[in-house]
């Protein structure tokens, strides 16, 4: 490529929809198969990898005895094409919920604990009074709920009070009661509420990632003077009711959570420790700042609830 193509003169000539095809080549392996799944004709698809080899001053594609592979330069390319061509997508998107009425999104973080309890039905009833504003929702530990918002990542989050949120500001949002699940035929299901200290006799199941629950079960244990074995790790609360179920453990959630996923085949026993209770906030950076479409989500559901 010319030193002397200035980045408009680049931005120009470069056409997106021959990196979608180089994309479209480099995936199928071969020029022929990209025609096939682009339905188009194989000497157009070579006529636009040339076109741009030639902007590029350089060869994208090294040819062999079963198609074709990228080279060097076509690896960086595909990088590029690849961020390029997700920007593309997202602004087709904004456009065509611009075009349809939307005026506003809100970035959401929230923990699994406000997902899988509460968020559904409040985001389902904030669409109806507000059907011009968009809700990106991303669920992810509370940890990384607040570093989202901290790198503005998100407008807000949502999640429990923890060391990490003490830059933030907050609003309170639901309280959630932990309890023990187990199996229906567990030594302990005959209980109807027990401190977890009683529990750490058997082995356990953890999220991982789910890191203010684990910071209090280990504090638990640590004030029993007992050891928190926990043999296995899930990555979601519906992997944990299924371990549980087959006697791999026990686990602590949310009784919401319990009722949603576990409640036809487990049991669940109210945990009578006072850090069982615990408070769901909403966070941001600075409330007052906040555009409008996130100014109505803290109008709607950040009191107390």
């Amino acid at each position: 490529m010319s030193s002397n193509l200035s980045s408009r003169s680049f931005l120009r000539q470069l056409d997106l929809g021959t990196l979608d095809l180089f994309v479209l080549i480099c995936d199928s392996g071969s020029i022929a198969r990209a025609a096939e799944r682009g339905q188009l004709a194989a000497s157009a698809l070579s006529k636009r990898v040339a076109e741009l080899e030639a902007m590029i001053g350089a060869p994208l594609l090294e040819r062999h005895a079963r198609g074709v592979r990228p080279t060097f330069l076509g690896e960086q390319l595909i990088a590029h094409a690849g961020a390029i061509l997700e920007d593309v997508e997202r602004l087709r998107v904004d456009l065509s919920e611009l075009s349809r009425g939307v005026r506003g999104r809100v970035r959401l973080s929230a923990s699994a604990s406000a997902v899988e309890q509460f968020l559904p039905a409040d985001l389902a009833l904030f669409a109806q009074r507000h059907p011009d504003i968009r809700i990106d929702l991303r669920q992810c530990s509370s940890s990384t709920v607040v570093h989202a918002v901290l790198n503005h990542e998100a407008d807000l989050g949502i999640c429990c009070l923890s060391d990490e949120v003490s830059s933030l500001q907050s609003r309170p949002y639901r309280t959630e009661r932990l309890v023990l699940v187990t199996p229906p035929d567990h030594p302990l299901a005959a209980l109807e509420k027990l401190e977890y200290a009683q529990a750490l006799d058997y082995e356990q199941i953890g999220v991982r990632g789910s890191s203010t629950i684990q910071t209090v079960l280990n504090r638990a244990a640590g004030k029993a003077r007992r050891i928190l074995r926990q043999r296995i790790e899930v990555d979601s609360l519906s992997a944990m009711c299924s371990m549980i179920e087959c006697g791999m453990g026990l686990g602590v959630m949310p009784v919401g959570v319990f009722e949603n996923l576990g409640q036809r085949r487990l049991h669940a026993i109210e945990l009578s420790d006072d850090w069982a209770v615990r408070a769901l906030n909403l966070y941001a950076i600075d409330f007052a700042a906040l555009d409008a479409p996130g100014r109505s989500f803290v109008e709607q559901f950040g009191t107390a609830k």
